[in-house]
């Protein structure tokens, strides 16, 4: 059974790249009842040059005029029942503050690199920090986000066999029942091919592929059995994690991906890759990425 509607806070940086987070959450909204507050935060870095030759009121007014303008324009100025322009020291610090503050369920921000293409710079700073300290699940959505673009697909569930995915489970549950969308299982496992493909015949090769194929399907078979998720769809690729779901997502239309999070130390994330944060930068499509309990 559905959950009651969820409170989001959507960062608005008052450029192109909050397009797709107001998008999406004007379609939270008008799907799913969803409550959204929107914050623009004045950064203490930039804020402290521009007070040099502006009041903090001006300052403060035309952050706001400008906000309101930038979801006027998307059609939404009735799904927020909130813009408010908040001082921080800085954008992902104040904008979890925020959603402490307000009890909200998440955090929607958009990121810098569109659905296609192929720029350097792909999350952003603020998608970035707030994705590496998760004080809460956050949604980030291509700056290109439409409503005309808006998967009618599955919510792919990111699976990784680790207890990291049981929150994220949950809330990928959540969502596809308040929605209306069905839940897909995947699990992407390592091809045999990375180390072995230079010197094996591609008859062996093909044999060990189905093996490593069965025995995914096997273990996320009784993953799903033992966490209440035996009807869903599940599906079972070989890999880069962050390809295989990025290309599926893009194949099936999906609503969005949900991923759980390993919560990397700094350290942990010199040597290995956020699978939250790749996919975050390379999907095209909302992905929410859920901190364990």
């Amino acid at each position: 059974m559905a959950t009651a509607a969820k409170k989001w806070i959507v960062g608005l940086d008052l450029g192109p790249r909050s397009d797709g987070a107001i998008a999406f959450g004007k379609w939270l909204s008008d799907q799913g009842g969803d409550q959204l507050v929107g914050v623009h935060v004045l950064e203490e870095a930039h804020l402290n040059a521009a007070l040099r030759y502006h009041h903090l009121t001006e300052l403060e007014t035309s952050a706001l005029t400008t906000a309101r303008a930038k979801v006027a324009s998307a059609d939404a100025t009735a799904n927020f029942s909130v813009l408010e322009v908040i001082e921080g020291r800085t954008a992902e610090e104040t904008l979890a503050a925020a959603a402490a503050y307000r009890r909200c369920d998440g955090i929607v921000v958009g990121r810098n690199a569109p659905r296609d293409g192929h720029p350097l710079i792909r999350l952003g700073r603020v998608a970035r920090r707030l994705l590496r300290t998760l004080p809460t699940p956050v949604a980030v959505v291509p700056p290109d986000f439409s409503l005309a673009t808006a998967g009618k697909g599955p919510v792919l569930l990111a699976c990784s066999l680790d207890d990291d995915a049981l929150a994220a489970a949950e809330f990928a549950r959540d969502f596809a029942a308040r929605f209306s969308r069905t839940v897909e299982l995947v699990h992407v496992a390592p091809s045999p091919d990375h180390h072995s493909a230079q010197y094996l015949p591609e008859a062996t090769l093909a044999k060990l592929r189905a093996e490593t194929i069965a025995e995914a399907e096997t273990k996320l078979a009784q993953w799903a059995e033992a966490n209440g998720l035996a009807a869903a769809t599940r599906v079972a690729k070989l890999g880069a994690i962050v390809v295989q779901l990025a290309e599926h997502a893009r194949a099936c239309d999906a609503t969005a991906i949900v991923t759980g999070s390993r919560r990397l130390s700094g350290f942990e994330r010199l040597l290995l890759a956020s699978a939250g944060s790749e996919l975050s930068s390379h999907a095209t499509c909302p992905v929410f990425v859920v901190p364990p309990k």
